[in-house]
């Protein structure tokens, strides 16, 4: 079989939402499924990929080569540290996050990451951001959407958007399977990821505009992948319907602002699995370049197709660098 050659990195290629996973947390992860009877036969695919995210070294160097990638900025797997209880949870993110830190001090021009933490413990969670930017390194916390089914628009979870706040620094809202009373009418096979996980991720960030989270926290930056889980392409009709439901319910608004002055003005969106030219275009007239990064979602998605596309799009040599590179440089601090 031919090998392919790398790639020109005539440009540079920052890839924001890349995957990882720990041994540890694999492991605890499959003891808590088979505690649960949920365990199942691990495919040979499934064993390939869990080989190129336990890969923090040649592999995923070879394949950024191969694909153009200048850096990847990388995340914890979905759904991470989030299934365990609170103290396994909070031991778990403290070993993902010396780990992660541990391989971008040894590869420092090709890998950055960001800090997994554990909602179900929310106090330490705040303080385990705070360890990971200020001791380690890390650009921002990611969390893999819902924690044991809930959203983190319950003020208990708000330790971690005060950490987020006074160390400056965003945080990631990735998928994961659907939350308990979204995972029925979602699961339909071959529908799960590409529309149910949409779905989830994006009732996340409505949950967290209509709880009260940008009002409370109005500098708080959220960044969310897969080209905005399909919200920027609804923001007017979600504005409309919003004043009109309100109105007719004779209540006061909830929110000091309509829900897109939120979206555009605290949340960034990545291209992450989405690189396909269309919505590529619509997401970027409709938030325009400077709300926009890409992403890979490497080993997921075949990442070369990706950069292919973004190398075509009909824009300006700019703001190709300002998707591939600046956004992603000012955003992450990188």
């Amino acid at each position: 079989m031919a090998t392919a050659k790398a790639r020109p990195r005539a440009r540079e290629r920052i890839a924001v939402e890349e995957g990882f996973m720990v041994p540890e947390v694999a492991a605890a992860a499959r003891a808590l499924d088979e505690k649960l009877g949920l365990a199942g036969p691990v495919s040979e695919s499934r064993k390939a990929m869990f080989r190129d995210l336990s890969d923090l070294g040649d592999i995923r160097l070879k394949a950024m080569d191969e694909d153009g990638i200048t850096k990847q900025l990388i995340v914890i797997s979905s759904p991470g540290v989030q299934a365990f209880d609170p103290v396994q949870g909070y031991e778990l993110s403290k070993l993902v996050n010396d780990r992660l830190a541990a391989a971008c001090r040894a590869h420092p021009d090709r890998f950055a990451g960001l800090a997994a933490v554990a909602p179900q413990a929310p106090e330490n969670a705040g303080r385990e951001l705070e360890r990971a930017v200020k001791s380690l390194g890390l650009k921002g916390a990611h969390i893999n959407s819902h924690t044991h089914g809930e959203y983190l628009d319950d003020k208990k979870f708000w330790p971690i958007f005060e950490s987020a706040v006074a160390l400056d620094v965003p945080i990631y809202i990735h998928p994961r399977e659907p939350s308990p009373g979204l995972a029925k009418p979602l699961s339909m096979p071959g529908f799960r990821v590409a529309w149910g996980y949409a779905v989830e991720t994006g009732t996340h960030i409505m949950r967290l505009m209509a709880g009260g989270v940008f009002d409370r926290f109005p500098s708080l930056k959220i960044v969310i992948g897969h080209m905005g889980e399909n919200i920027p392409f609804s923001l007017e009709r979600i504005d409309n319907r919003y004043l009109w439901e309100i109105g007719m319910a004779g209540l006061p608004r909830p929110m000091k602002r309509l829900p897109s002055e939120y979206f555009r003005d605290n949340i960034i969106v990545t291209t992450s699995g989405m690189n396909f030219r269309l919505p590529l275009m619509m997401t970027i007239e409709a938030l325009g370049i400077d709300n926009l990064l890409f992403a890979g979602d490497w080993p997921f998605e075949v990442v070369r197709d990706s950069v292919d596309v973004v190398d075509a799009l009909p824009i300006p040599e700019a703001d190709k660098q300002k998707l591939y590179a600046d956004n992603a440089k000012r955003v992450f601090k990188l």
